[in-house]
């Protein structure tokens, strides 16, 4: 006997499925976000020079499929989000002679940084934020520009600028002026002095000027001239490196001086802790080399170059 099929009945079935799966088709499509939007950029940039007054750098030309953002990072830091700027809005399209405020805690030193610039997409919320997707090329790859921001040395600053009272020689009031005194970031417990250990943090910190993590030979030298040949004596860059690496790390550091008297010697009351007017009567006696208890123009010359390099972030990057 054959079997008849109800076509009427299976078709309602099949309508319904068609149905359902449909609704269920324009959810989904509803609820998808499109991670991979074919965001476009492109940046001209030049190698530039600025005076350490100077907070801006200029950035020739940027070209974007989409409203984006432009910000800038040290090159070392080229995948974070340590913006050392604030980011600037750029509008779909072309847009040329773009000025970049730097932060205040931006970080350039005297001398050559590298700088890289970026890119992200604007997600229409109208500010910067983890959700503004960084910009990449077909393989993947951010879209960059990387340059090289000279900082200028000040020539505000003369020996016969601090030399307020005119008489030839700087007082200690007078050389405390001349240096970044950043006592307070150096002393990382805030309880008003240095210890031992904070002590070799800040040295160290203060002698690595290009904050990466290594002392190279040119640092050594340049620190053994401005500050600390009474403690390092006779011996050479070459003592302390002691795996010949061409860099002394804080280890070594820590090492090559824990014998010295630097420490004990800032710590004239022998109370195991280095005030803020120890430091800076260390630093006086350390740069007066004929120890007539001034401060002439050839003594300032041999220090204000190497103390002019010290970063505000040192006392913070190392450890015993």
């Amino acid at each position: 006997m054959k079997s008849t099929i109800n076509f009427d009945k299976y078709s309602k079935y099949f309508l319904l499925l068609f149905l359902t799966l449909g609704v269920v088709s324009c959810d989904e499509d509803d609820d998808v976000i499109d991670n991979d939007e074919d965001y476009t950029g492109s940046i001209t940039a030049m190698d530039q020079t600025i005076s350490q007054e100077d907070n801006t750098i200029m950035v020739q030309s940027v070209t974007v499929g989409q409203d984006s953002w432009l910000v800038a990072v040290h090159s070392d830091e080229e995948n974070s989000d340590n913006f050392i700027v604030e980011p600037v809005m750029v509008e779909e399209g072309s847009d040329s002679d773009i000025m970049l405020t730097l932060n205040e805690d931006a970080g350039l030193m005297e001398g050559d940084n590298e700088i890289t610039l970026k890119l992200y997409a604007e997600d229409d919320d109208g500010v910067w934020d983890i959700d503004d997707e960084a910009i990449t090329d077909t393989s993947g790859l951010l879209t960059t520009t990387t340059i090289t921001v000279t900082v200028e040395g000040t020539t505000a600053n003369s020996f016969a600028d601090y030399d307020t009272d005119g008489d030839g020689f700087l007082n200690a009031d007078e050389v405390a002026g001349t240096y970044q005194n950043d006592f307070n970031n150096w002393d990382t417990d805030a309880d008003g002095s240095l210890s031992d250990e904070e002590f070799s943090n800040t040295t160290f910190a203060n002698t690595d000027t290009n904050s990466d993590d290594g002392i190279d030979e040119d640092e050594w030298n340049a620190g053994n001239t401005g500050q600390f040949s009474t403690y390092s004596g006779d011996n050479d860059f070459a003592y302390y490196d002691t795996d010949a690496d061409g860099t002394i790390n804080s280890d070594e550091w820590n090492t090559g001086y824990a014998d010295s008297d630097w420490y004990g010697t800032y710590d004239a009351d022998t109370s195991n802790s280095v005030t803020e007017d120890e430091w800076n009567a260390g630093l006086y006696n350390d740069w007066d080399t004929d120890a007539d208890g001034m401060i002439n123009e050839d003594e300032y010359n041999n220090y204000s170059g190497y103390a002019g390099g010290w970063s505000s972030e040192a006392g913070t990057g190392t450890t015993m």
